[in-house]
This record gives structure tokens, C-alpha cells and sequence, in this order.
């Protein structure tokens, strides 16, 4: 999987916001805000594919990991959504 080519991450006002941007028209009406953990995967994993265990890894470099299987599941949980608004593909 990868994320989408279209979504680019802005800051707006404080809140990081990832915006469809398609052959050069920004479409607002399909604006995600997500957190700071969201965003600190998506920075580690933008600018290549990534499969279950590449997320795994980039939460253990830039988290304290101490339950391996509740890591799993948030891992699953956040790629899940991140396909459910289309921001990977």
C-alpha cells in the first residue's frame, strides 16, 4: 500500500489537515484532520509503499512500544482508517 498521490498534509491553524489535491484543483470539501501520531506515521512512511510491518517499525522508532500485540492492533486500526477516507491506496 501507499498513500494516496493526490492528499497533501497542510497545517491550518494548528490542525493538520490532509487535503485532496487533484490536477491542480484543492478540493475542501474533502478535508481529514488527524493527530499527532497520524501524522508522525504518515512523515515516516510518505514517500515509499509500506505493508503492516513497515507501520509496526515506524511506530516502534518513534514510540515506546511495550505490548507488541495492542501496537498490532492500533497498526491495523490506523490503516484501516487511513483507507476508509482514501489516504491510502
Amino acid at each position: 500500500m501507499k498513500f494516496n498521490p493526490n492528499i497533501r498534509l497542510r497545517n491550518v491553524a494548528g490542525e493538520h489537515l490532509f487535503i485532496r489535491h487533484d490536477g491542480g484543483v484543492t478540493d475542501m470539501t474533502e478535508v481529514v484532520a488527524f493527530n499527532e501520531a497520524s501524522v508522525d506515521l504518515y512523515q515516516a512512511l510518505k514517500d515509499r509503499e509500506f505493508e503492516l510491518d513497515d507501520v509496526l517499525c515506524a511506530m516502534a522508532d518513534i514510540y515506546e512500544v511495550t505490548d507488541p500485540e495492542q501496537a498490532r492492533r492500533d497498526a491495523v486500526r490506523w490503516i484501516d482508517e487511513m483507507r476508509r477516507q482514501g489516504l491510502i491506496v
